[in-house]
């Protein structure tokens, strides 16, 4: 998502709000953002949300994802906000909406309901025997 310039908004936990502009890469040659840019930003926004949800910052992977496309997503740029509906022990339930923003006003574009499973926990960089960070 960096390469599309998306940029993090609002955290809190099993929260998360993305932003990403519009760019000519980004859309359709009709002006408005690709389904495939709608389908990537909800996802992420989607896995990250699952990730503040946990109280130590385990991996995830998406074993299920439905989209419904509401409206042209046309503007200057996207919002999407994740939240969790509910996060268990291996398996974590997130929904992200998508809402594309012309001239300061929101239009709902698309709503996202995917399942994470988590398949790992991220360590802490560990020390070598010198001392030096690996």
């Amino acid at each position: 998502m960096q390469a599309y310039g998306t940029t993090l908004g609002t955290v809190r936990k099993g929260y998360v709000e993305l932003e990403l502009p519009a760019k000519e890469m980004l859309l359709r040659t009709s002006g408005m953002f690709h389904g495939g840019v709608l389908a990537a930003i909800a996802d992420t926004g989607g896995g990250y949300a699952a990730a503040s949800a946990k109280d130590y910052d385990p991996y995830f992977v998406t074993v299920e994802f439905k989209i419904n496309f509401l409206s042209q997503a046309t503007g200057e740029r996207l919002i999407v906000r994740s939240k969790v509906i509910r996060s268990g022990r291996r398996m974590s339930i997130v929904q992200s909406d998508i809402y594309a923003v012309s001239d300061g006003q929101e239009s709902h574009a698309a709503m996202a309901l995917l399942t994470f499973m988590e398949v790992g926990k991220k360590r802490a960089q560990a020390e070598t025997p010198t001392g030096q960070q690996s």
